[in-house]
């Protein structure tokens, strides 16, 4: 089994400054065997670390589209920000990537009891509240994501966490987990315990049987998140 943090920032995201050396320092420290490096919009940071050699490496991006964010993973090309969400799911399906719906509940609190929709046959309908709390939970991107992290450790309400797992379970698709890191500190912190791939198809295999785990991290890490852009906007 290896430990795989898939949900990492560097300082090619406009809200990190971390270096890349910085980031294969964390890893060896922490036991994280491999790193997802997902800056938004942006795969100069993964392929920077990746060409280091210091760290196994998935070359991912957190992905704005016109509703939310999504991750894609295993990508060789930059996606350009800004596209429909089922456009962006086919262009990282194109180059042989996978498609992670990440934090889909962290702006807002989940109230328990939740529901989270209803069944029609065969299919899960989300409930209409869920798109008004992130406009890619509908059902079309639900159907169409290969996999739904359910241990964000920058979420800052479990009971989202809880539902994000209820949501996979859903949809049967793998629940990932990963820190979120924006600095270096935090990587780790989340976790997908698995075993070993050696490309996209035998990942997303691999994931069927994967553990995800992790412990949420300080409310106060957003403050330096928050400082990092503030900071870069008055350069």
């Amino acid at each position: 089994m290896i430990a795989v943090d898939l949900h990492v920032h560097t300082y090619h995201s406009p809200d990190s400054d971390t270096p890349v050396s910085a980031i294969a320092q964390a890893c060896a420290t922490t036991g994280i065997d491999c790193v997802a490096i997902t800056d938004h919009n942006c795969i100069e940071g993964a392929l920077e670390l990746q060409r280091a050699g210091a760290v196994r490496v998935i070359v991912g991006e957190e992905i704005r589209t016109t509703a939310g964010e999504l991750l894609g993973l295993f990508l060789s090309e930059l996606v350009p920000p800004g596209l429909e969400p089922l456009e962006t799911i086919a262009r990282v399906r194109a180059q042989g990537g996978l498609v992670c719906m990440p934090h889909p509940f962290s702006r807002w609190p989940v109230a328990r009891p939740f529901s989270l929709g209803y069944r029609n046959g065969s299919t899960f309908v989300p409930d209409g509240r869920l798109q008004r709390m992130n406009g890619l939970l509908t059902q079309n991107v639900l159907q169409a994501v290969d996999m739904i992290e359910v241990m964000n450790a920058r979420t800052p309400f479990s009971s989202n966490l809880t539902a994000a797992r209820h949501l996979a379970e859903l949809y049967s698709v793998p629940g990932t987990a990963g820190s979120d890191a924006h600095t270096a500190r935090e990587i780790g912190r989340a976790r997908t315990e698995m075993a070993e791939f050696s490309d996209a198809g035998s990942f997303l295999e691999a994931m069927r049987e994967a553990r995800a785990t992790g412990v949420q991290s300080s409310f106060l890490v957003h403050f330096s998140s928050t400082w990092v852009k503030l900071r870069r906007k008055a350069c």
